[in-house]
């Protein structure tokens, strides 16, 4: 699984984190739209936050993540590597550790997390998931603890992955059955 090499700089990333908005999202006329748009919002305050974890500023990276769990929902921890082209469909409840390649599309209730259990180390830190580029997490899936999932992953409404992932995969959930009901008496 090799992921492609992310643009080092912050303004770089949030173009492309912008672009892909604009790809996935309703329009967003303008610069001052976008920066009122929720999705954004939480990327900008994330991309701030990792960059002032990055060179050493970890008390004003925490008030930048606590600013984006307020504002938006969302407690992506200042840690978390995402690469460019992150898109948050609807941050409220998004829960993110770990590192990530580019084009990243997490929904509502979906998070990367470590493992309490599992402490060793795939890339990401310890009990830390890795996710390759172009992966997408549908509503209320997850992935927990030191897993990788390769790239052009797509994880289902609610699957919990505990386990690597190769290339090119989707997972569903299966089928809910439907169960008659019996009287109470």
């Amino acid at each position: 699984m090799a992921m492609t090499r992310a643009p080092d700089g912050m303004r770089q990333r949030l173009r492309c984190d912008a672009a892909r908005l604009r790809q996935w999202s309703e329009p967003v006329p303008g610069r001052v739209a976008l920066m009122l748009h929720v999705s954004f919002q939480c990327v900008l305050l994330h991309r701030l936050s990792h960059h002032c974890q990055r060179n050493g500023w970890p008390r004003l990276a925490r008030l930048w993540w606590r600013l984006n769990i307020i504002v938006t929902g969302a407690d992506i921890h200042p840690a978390s590597d995402l690469g460019p082209g992150l898109f948050i469909q609807n941050p409220m409840g998004v829960a993110i550790a770990g590192r990530a390649g580019s084009n990243l599309s997490i929904m509502a209730g979906s998070g990367l997390s470590r493992d309490l259990e599992r402490r060793e180390d795939v890339g990401a830190g310890p009990g830390l998931p890795v996710l390759g580029d172009d992966v997408w997490i549908e509503p209320h899936g997850g992935v927990i603890g030191p897993v990788r999932v390769g790239n052009r992953v797509r994880i289902g409404a609610g699957v919990p992955v505990t386990q690597d992932v190769p290339d090119d995969r989707e997972l569903q959930c299966p089928r809910p059955r439907v169960v008659m009901r019996t009287a109470a008496a």
